[in-house]
């Protein structure tokens, strides 16, 4: 009886030892799961780009009216924020003809041209920021201010006149300057180191334009048609941007 109670006790006393390694791990584990981990923040490469925007070049192919070329600057500050400048011209020939119905060739009747210049200045916010997935990349949302002035003349208009006889005119060079603003969503993308890659979508809304009241702008130099009040555009740019600090965690 003594060695069969000296073996159920030592039994009992194993597994009330067991018992209560299971419930102190139960505890750890639970503690654990209760102790929240720290949020990781993906700090991006930032610096100075430099680039150009190759919009202009897609555009001409699409419309022969218009010649540009546009310069593009952005400083990363805050992990997050850029400040942005554009800047570029943009040349305009326009011109209308209709047929003589004595001759029956086409005849000139509105020639215009305009030389001008733009630049943009703005502010864009990296919405992109996950810590799955951490890369130099960008999702951009943002505005820009536009000013622009050009040069526009009229080298010749005809007033057709089937009674009195055409009248053929002409409106010497005059200056133009216009103000807009501008709303962006856009992408860039790291190609290669500190390469990158992008195109924007850009909502634009014309605020005023000061210009000689016998000849309206045919074309904003950076904005579009005059007619239109608000339009929509886009960009596409290669940049190279200097890091000041390596990609890192915190």
């Amino acid at each position: 009886m003594l060695l069969v109670s000296t073996s159920a006790y030592a039994q009992f006393a194993g597994m009330q030892q067991q018992t209560n390694r299971q419930q102190t791990q139960s505890q750890r584990d639970d503690e654990e799961e209760e102790v929240e981990e720290p949020k990781v923040f993906v700090v991006k490469d930032q610096g100075i780009s430099v680039g150009i925007d190759l919009s202009p070049f897609i555009m001409r192919i699409f419309n022969e009216e218009t010649t540009g070329f546009a310069f593009i600057g952005r400083y990363g500050f805050g992990n997050r924020w850029y400040a942005a400048a554009e800047a570029g011209f943009e040349n305009t020939k326009y011109n209308t003809q209709t047929i003589d119905e004595n001759t029956k060739e086409d005849k000139s009747v509105y020639e215009y041209k305009s030389n001008g210049t733009f630049v943009r200045i703005g502010m864009d916010y990296d919405i992109w920021n996950s810590e799955d997935f951490p890369t130099n990349d960008n999702i951009f949302i943002g505005f820009r201010y536009n000013y622009a002035w050009q040069n526009q003349e009229c080298d010749r208009y005809t007033i057709i006149d089937k009674f009195w006889g055409d009248y053929v005119g002409s409106v010497d060079n005059s200056s133009v300057n216009s103000h807009a603003i501008e709303t962006l969503f856009g992408l860039r993308c790291e190609v290669l180191p500190n390469f990158y890659m992008g195109w924007s979508f850009r909502f634009k809304f014309l605020l005023f334009s000061s210009h000689d009241d016998i000849l309206d702008p045919y074309a904003i130099a950076g904005y579009g048609k005059y007619d239109s009040k608000a339009t929509m555009g886009f960009t596409y740019t290669l940049e190279y941007q200097i890091p000041f600090n390596k990609k890192k965690k915190q």
